[in-house]
């Protein structure tokens, strides 16, 4: 279904570029993720840029956004968080994309970035990863075991959603990002964990909604490091 998207995403993501290029107030866009590393940008891959704009132009430019449907229909969009905006093209091609000045980028964490326009009389600023601190092994671990501690009492209660999300999804980040050490991705340790981790692992560890507690056992095997710790005790009689 989606072959050949990514050679007609590249050439969207060309044709986005001239769009902006063309819109007052607009200083450069800027590709990130694999947008910008395109040697891993493949069929799923969606287009993740952001568009810098002059500070008085922002407002307006957002506004402005859903005229991309003039360079292919478009099936949905929505601004998020105030200057985020998902838009899904007609065809498949899906834009993540954010409005942002200069001084706001260098106000959050990012990957790596690639200019793939930038005004002439326009300096630039640098586009190197500014990526959030790494949590140290003892606080993963902590969090990792509270998460367990909570949502086991969540399924405990009959809470099977809320204990899904707490142990299969919350636990199952810190761990990985432990397994994972500096291989893990800096703000999700669940993005390409499939090429790191083992797939009996994961599958274990996240066994879906009703096995919470067998996937709570699992991941507490990953943290028998801790197992001296009052906290993991405590997990391990609540689930015993």
């Amino acid at each position: 279904m989606r072959a050949g998207m990514r050679g007609r995403s590249i050439r969207r993501m060309e044709e986005i570029t001239e769009h902006f290029a063309e819109t007052h107030g607009v200083l450069a866009v800027a590709a990130f993720g694999s947008n910008a590393e395109r040697e891993r940008f493949d069929d799923f891959s969606d287009l993740d840029f952001l568009v810098l704009v002059q500070p008085e132009a922002k407002t307006r430019v957002l506004e402005q956004a859903g005229r991309l449907e003039a360079i292919h229909p478009v099936d949905g969009m929505r601004i998020a968080y105030g200057d985020a905006v998902q838009l899904l093209f007609s065809d498949g091609v899906l834009c993540d994309f954010g409005v942002v000045t200069p001084d706001q980028l260098a106000d959050f964490p990012h990957g790596e970035g690639q200019y793939l326009w930038k005004r002439a009389d326009w300096a630039g600023i640098g586009l190197d990863a500014s990526e959030p601190e790494r949590p140290a092994r003892d606080e993963l671990t902590a969090d990792a075991l509270f998460h367990l501690y909570t949502g086991l009492l969540r399924a405990l209660r009959g809470e099977e959603a809320a204990a899904f999300e707490e142990i299969q999804v919350a636990a199952a980040q810190r761990v990985f990002t432990l397994l994972q050490a500096e291989s893990a991705d800096a703000f999700s340790s669940l993005r390409r964990a499939e090429r790191i981790l083992d797939r009996d692992l994961l599958a274990a560890v996240m066994p879906g909604y009703g096995h919470s507690r067998e996937a709570a056992g699992a991941l507490l095997s990953h943290l028998s490091f801790a197992q001296d710790t009052p906290l993991y005790q405590a997990v391990f009689a609540l689930l015993n």
